[in-house]
């Protein structure tokens, strides 16, 4: 069991959970066909497609190049919302055969995602990876570990930042069944760690896999966020 944020995986492995998520996301994008590419994912007005290209962070400053990059960002008052919008817009019309090939060369971290941390990025490889497969019913089995460093993560300050994960969780006693892992002390929500992390990450689709005298209390918390990017 994990009782302790504060035991967080060393940066090394979680840097190598980030590698091999993205290389599992592209190994998907690569299978899909081009009307699965246009389906509504569990973010708000997002395609996969869109969910896609949102997880390319570095792709825009290498486009732009550093000094236009930061203007651009300043531009929208360094808005994290806004410049997400921002990206699946300048994005929207791109070839699904040229997002394949930034991807190709974006596996590795570029400096964005160094700068985001590798708790951040896994958090929202993960969660995005089931942003996009849940709507096309493509399930997969994530490995424990994986689990574990995303769970960890969106119970801190910095990992629940866009998402309000920390807030969800707070007061509950969570525990992923399937991982080996729990956290806080209250009312009791249980079930297999990837529902736990869609559910704290507002994704609604995630409750119905969980159980526990605390559930209605995260259901209210859930079901009253419009599920954003990470």
């Amino acid at each position: 069991m994990n009782d302790n944020p504060g035991s967080v995986m060393d940066r090394d492995r979680m840097w190598r959970m980030v590698g091999q998520e993205r290389q599992e996301i592209l190994s998907f994008l690569c299978a899909l066909t081009p009307a699965q590419w246009q389906t509504p994912s569990l973010c708000a007005g997002w395609r996969v497609q869109d969910v896609a290209v949102h997880l390319l962070v570095d792709e825009p400053f290498r486009e732009l190049g550093w000094p236009r990059g930061l203007a651009k960002l300043a531009s929208m008052g360094f808005s994290v919302h806004r410049a997400n919008a921002w990206v699946v817009q300048h994005n929207a019309a791109r070839d699904t055969e040229d997002v394949l090939a930034i991807w190709q060369r974006s596996l590795p971290p570029g400096p964005v995602a160094r700068l985001l941390g590798a708790g951040t990025c896994l958090r929202a490889g993960v969660i995005h990876h089931q942003d996009m497969r849940r709507p096309l019913g493509l399930p997969r089995v994530i490995p424990a570990e994986r689990l574990k460093g995303v769970l960890d993560a969106i119970i801190t300050p910095k990992g629940g930042v866009n998402i309000g994960s920390r807030q969800r969780a707070a007061g509950l006693r969570l525990t992923a069944t399937d991982a080996g892992w729990a956290h806080g002390n209250g009312p009791r929500i249980e079930g297999p760690g990837e529902a736990l992390i869609m559910a704290l990450a507002g994704r609604a689709a995630g409750l119905a896999e969980l159980e526990g005298d605390g559930l209605p209390i995260l259901q209210a918390r859930t079901r009253a966020a419009v599920p954003s990017p990470t």
